[in-house]
């Protein structure tokens, strides 16, 4: 269930656990479909068969089973948190299965092979030529034709002090890699230049950049660095306030009051505001301070959300109440019923009641 949670949190990633799995089906049903259907005379065969394949052939699937080994045990490593990893190892787990799959399925035919050989008839066997037969990775990597041989395919007419030019044909592998290369090709201009289905690099730079700008302003924006002065807005969210209280309780107590009611700071509870009472004048006050009066700027020690925060905080449940021992209005007269909520009620009373 972990691994299963693992790949729900990587994009685009759903699909993979369904094709390993049905991979992983279809083998084993096909593998117990074969072995229903085998007699006992198969299976004493098979006992009696040396799984010897060559030298070659060993060091090839060792080779491939250490490459597939660290993906056995990758699956149960812990999530991380980075999904471009995550990404690239589900990839090679299911590469690896399908290498391991691959193996198992060619060792099947192997077998079968020789299972079968020893029932035909002598003519049959002398004409007839196996999937694999001893000389197929000679042929493969283009050495088909042996030393005592090779007068046929001598040219004559290229020596050259006594060194003759044999008439080899190219290796099936770089024949294999060439029309590779060719069909790759031909895909790339079909796909991506004539019927424009792919985006082409500098599209795909220019889609990658806009996302990354979209993400930013949406990271900017989930920050609170998008906050200031200008579109700073009441927050009537009983939980940010009473965050807002705790910040204030830390900051701002020591100068005005842990109930504002005022001390070297003026009062912050009554009507009267020296630099402007609305929610706007607060947050702009906090962030640039007022320095010949002793007030600091807050800007390099609180991020915009957190001034946002204190500021609702002082008009929601400060403004309005009774301190124990406020202090004589100063400022001007200021009201503006737009912006403060409709009977606000202190945070401190709101729990108190709930109590």
């Amino acid at each position: 269930m972990k691994f299963k949670n693992y790949l729900e949190t990587i994009a685009g990633i759903s699909i993979y656990p369904l094709i390993s799995l049905v991979i992983f089906v279809a083998f084993f049903v096909g593998l117990l479909w074969y072995v229903f259907k085998m007699s006992r005379q198969h299976e004493d065969e098979m006992k009696a068969i040396p799984l010897d394949d060559g030298v070659i052939k060993k060091t090839v699937l060792t080779l491939i089973g250490l490459l597939t080994f660290p993906a056995a045990f990758a699956q149960g490593a812990e999530a991380s948190p980075y999904q471009n990893v995550l990404w690239y190892t589900v990839l090679f787990i299911l590469a690896g299965m399908i290498v391991i799959m691959i193996i198992v399925m060619f060792q099947v035919v192997i077998l079968y092979q020789k299972l079968t050989a020893g029932a035909q008839p002598a003519e049959v066997r002398e004409t007839a030529t196996p999937l694999f037969s001893p000389g197929w990775w000679q042929k493969f990597v283009g050495f088909s034709t042996p030393l005592n041989k090779e007068e046929k395919i001598l040219l004559a007419d290229h020596e050259y002090d006594g060194i003759y030019e044999l008439d080899n044909r190219m290796p099936p592998w770089l024949q294999f890699m060439f029309v590779g290369t060719v069909v790759f090709a031909i895909s790339y201009a079909l796909y991506y230049h004539a019927f424009g289905f792919g985006e082409l690099q500098m599209e795909e730079l220019e889609s990658e950049l806009a996302m990354a700008d979209i993400q930013k302003k949406a990271y900017i924006e989930k920050m609170g660095a998008g906050i200031n002065e200008e579109n700073v807005t009441l927050l009537t969210d009983g939980p940010l306030i009473k965050e807002g209280g705790v910040i204030f309780t830390e900051k701002c107590a020591a100068c005005h009051a842990a109930d504002g009611g005022g001390g070297v700071g003026p009062n912050l509870t009554d009507d009267y505001w020296i630099h402007g009472g609305g929610i706007q004048d607060i947050f702009k006050v906090i962030k640039y301070g007022v320095p010949e009066k002793g007030m600091i700027s807050w800007k390099k020690q609180l991020p915009p959300q957190e001034m946002q925060k204190v500021a609702s905080y002082i008009m929601a449940s400060l403004h309005g109440s009774s301190p124990a021992s406020p202090k004589a209005p100063q400022g001007e007269l200021y009201n503006a019923p737009e912006e403060v909520p409709a009977n606000p009620v202190p945070v401190a009373i709101e729990e108190a009641k709930n109590q």
